[in-house]
């Protein structure tokens, strides 16, 4: 018998374990612009802040695309088919008010087996890296 489990845990150590995706979050956060009609669209993957006091939302947070050039969103729902084109999914939404500016607040999130993989295709400002030439 005790052959038997040996051999039972030794057949299972040889059996690769796929790691179990997780899921990783991202939020849209689109600024009304003062006087304007318009939203500044940033993107928040928590990896560094996003917000600050003195200066609101942070550029380095808008995409970008593969040249380095920002992309420009018309709106919220176009910033939300963008990532579902990517693969993310919609979670949540709510608006927030912060020194006089309505803030939309757009919540998705992408299963994967690293935040490497669930940002693949996606670049902001702050992680381009221009091409060597």
């Amino acid at each position: 018998m005790k052959q038997f489990i040996i051999f039972c845990i030794g057949i299972l150590s040889c059996i690769p374990i796929q790691i179990q995706a997780r899921k990783y979050f991202c939020e849209i956060k689109g600024v009304e612009k003062g006087l304007s009609n318009g939203l500044k669209i940033v993107f928040d993957f928590g990896e560094s802040p996003v917000y600050s006091a003195w200066s609101g939302l942070k550029n380095k947070q808008k995409l970008v695309d593969e040249n380095g050039k920002e992309i420009d969103f018309n709106s919220m729902v176009d910033a939300a088919n963008y990532m579902s084109e990517k693969g993310w999914n919609f979670q949540q939404a709510y608006t927030s008010v912060y020194a006089g500016n309505v803030i939309q607040h757009w919540i998705f999130y992408k299963e994967a087996n690293s935040q490497e993989e669930a940002g693949k295709g996606i670049m902001t400002k702050e992680n381009y890296k221009s091409p060597k030439r």
